[in-house]
């Protein structure tokens, strides 16, 4: 992978997330929306040096803290900022309902600035090998064809890998053929495991079994992933891991990072929010350097371990052996893993 190269791209949100919590304690200004925990998984894989290969527009407000801004410069990704002097940034409201980071509730507060395909015209975002979209059925045929129009204008005919996670409000029993129809268009189709019940309309109970995870995942794989039918579902499913499907991998379970028999797994897992998109971003830098879905998954289910040690973003430093995430060095864990889910 060339540092000249753009090799991701997520066209997620950023999301200034204002955080309540049972006791009255109250967090404002976290960083927080799809795209950023995308490009934080696919940032943590691709340090300095190679982090100019991600290409990352944000669409902000008037009110967009600085403090925040610059910290995002420090990840060294090639990010563009789009503006509107007249409206605040996308906000959100998350409100835990219990001390352990269980069920909650969420919506946004401030209309969502998005980006559009105008806002990728003469960008490099155009020449990415990987896109990250989080979007309802019924809108990602629509942007995806836009985006392909606009690099073909650009002489780029060579199709990019498209990994799609569908809007999670949109996951409903009514929306089901629209994704059923909507996933022979991108390369990976990723729903969480509740997101994937929700479509069938099945009860959240039933994602406690792994059998009738893959049975559902079965479904949008028989119907069709990727152009020529040869892309894959992946479904990340918290506690239990992800399944990985294709139509030539029978299902793969990989195990999450923190497993819950693990003695540690209390003491880290703070906040599970933003950990599957996370794993979405870690996942296509993993992919890009092994062509391997499985190997990917491994990378993605690290990724994801990163987005759940805090509240919001993880910390970067450096010492003599490089770039830390956390304190830790982002491989290291990767190789830890692979060796105790027995993929080394």
């Amino acid at each position: 992978m060339r540092v000249e190269e753009i090799s991701f791209a997520s066209l997620g949100l950023v999301v200034l997330d204002e955080i309540r919590f049972p006791n009255g304690n109250l967090l404002t200004d976290v960083l927080g929306g799809s795209g950023a925990y995308a490009t934080l998984g696919a940032r943590l894989f691709l340090p300095h040096q190679l982090s100019r290969s991600i290409s990352w527009m944000i669409h902000v407000g008037n009110d967009f803290p600085q403090s925040i801004e610059e910290r995002l410069e420090s990840w060294g990704v090639a990010l563009k900022i789009e503006r509107e002097s007249g409206k605040p940034s996308t906000r959100g409201l998350l409100e835990y309902k219990d001390t352990i980071f269980g069920p909650k509730e969420f919506k946004y507060t401030t209309p969502v600035l998005a980006i559009d395909n105008d806002s990728l015209k003469n960008t490099s975002l155009l020449e990415s090998k990987v896109y990250h979209y989080l979007e309802t059925p019924q809108n990602i045929t629509t942007r995806l064809a836009g985006l392909l129009a606009l690099r073909k204008q650009t002489g780029r005919l060579e199709r990019p890998l498209i990994i799609w996670e569908p809007a999670p409000l949109s996951c409903k029993p009514e929306n089901l053929r629209a994704c059923l129809d909507a996933t022979p268009t991108v390369d990976v189709f990723s729903p969480n495991h509740l997101e994937l019940a929700a479509l069938f309309g099945e009860s959240p109970s039933a994602t406690a079994d792994k059998r009738k995870i893959e049975s559902l995942a079965l479904k949008f794989l028989e119907n069709g992933v990727g152009p020529d039918g040869t892309g894959a579902v992946v479904v990340r499913a918290s506690e239990h891991g992800c399944l990985i499907i294709a139509r030539n991998i029978s299902p793969v379970w990989l195990p999450p990072f923190y497993q819950s028999e693990a003695g540690e797994r209390q003491d880290k897992v703070v906040d599970p929010t933003g950990a599957g998109n996370a794993f979405l971003g870690a996942f296509a830098v993993g992919y890009l350097k092994t062509a391997n879905l499985v190997e990917a998954g491994c990378y993605g289910s690290v990724g994801a371990s990163f987005a759940i040690e805090q509240v919001g973003m993880p910390e970067k430093s450096n010492d003599e052996r490089g770039e830390l995430w956390n304190g830790v060095d982002v491989f290291s864990r990767l190789q830890e893993y692979q060796r105790t889910s027995g993929m080394l």
